[in-house]
């Protein structure tokens, strides 16, 4: 069965996104200068601009996180859905740049992980072909599950789970700085992703807090402690109004990191 990212390959925006990903490498930027222009960030690709200065943690914290683009990417699309954008869950997930499937198949190999390319199959197809929530939500269930198993394949340590975390939600505070301006979502891909990097640290965090391991399981708590009430940012995946101030999730992130070095 071929998965649909073969023809994703190959477009324009594509294209553009591998030039701006080349520019962030060799014209260093800050988040600040990178997030001063609003036409930069729509020109390159609606939620590049976020990321592009954000540097990831290595090993099997990485692939974590690389695994978390995808995972955040289906809970948009299942959070749409379940909610009645159902064309708007299929948009999402056309247009994302996080999910190329090709990406992360290296990581997947390196990692002796079983990937999860016939299960994102069937939630792109259900997605796409309105097949009803029912089917959606099983699709959806299936395929977290495998993104799950492979994430088991890394055998990351309670540090390098803390430190994804900590990736995570520096993504979603960089995305969140590049889609809203004053209280205004001026950039709506923008503000989708950071949700889903948000959620997805989150359910994460939950995970581990209620982990059979007592270090890990303090860990979870203590970072969920840190995510408490941030869900206030995000009103609705169709809000046309975020927060003025989204400073919480930066300054979670930073704690998270603490969290993650008590750990090591």
């Amino acid at each position: 069965m071929t998965t649909r990212k073969t023809p994703r390959l190959v477009t324009p925006r594509r294209i553009a996104l591998a030039t701006v990903a080349g520019m962030a490498v060799t014209q260093p930027q800050t988040l600040a200068n990178l997030f001063a222009s609003k036409a930069y960030a729509a020109g390159a690709e609606q939620g590049e601009a976020g990321e592009a200065g954000v540097e990831l943690s290595e090993g099997p914290a990485q692939f974590l996180t690389k695994l978390g683009y995808f995972e955040g990417t289906y809970r948009i699309a299942a959070k749409l859905y379940s909610q009645g954008a159902h064309k708007g869950a299929a948009d999402h997930l056309e247009e994302s740049h996080h999910a190329f499937y090709e990406d992360i198949e290296p990581a997947l190999a390196e990692y002796k992980a079983s990937g999860f390319a016939a299960e994102a199959e069937a939630f792109d197809t259900a997605v796409a072909e309105d097949a009803g929530e029912e089917a959606v939500k099983a699709a959806y269930e299936a395929l977290m599950q495998a993104v799950a198993a492979s994430a088991e394949s890394a055998n990351a340590s309670t540090y390098d789970k803390l430190m994804s975390l900590h990736d995570l939600v520096t993504l979603a505070a960089a995305e969140y700085d590049g889609g809203v301006s004053e209280g205004v979502v001026e950039l709506p891909i923008e503000f989708r992703d950071s949700w889903g990097f948000y959620e997805t640290a989150r359910a994460r965090a939950e995970g581990y807090a209620a982990h059979a391991d007592a270090a890990l399981a303090n860990a979870g708590a203590e970072v969920l402690e840190q995510l408490a009430g941030a869900d206030v940012l995000y009103p609705s995946l169709t809000s046309d109004t975020g927060a003025k101030d989204p400073s919480q999730l930066t300054v979670a992130a930073g704690w998270i990191e603490i969290i993650a070095l008590r750990a090591k």
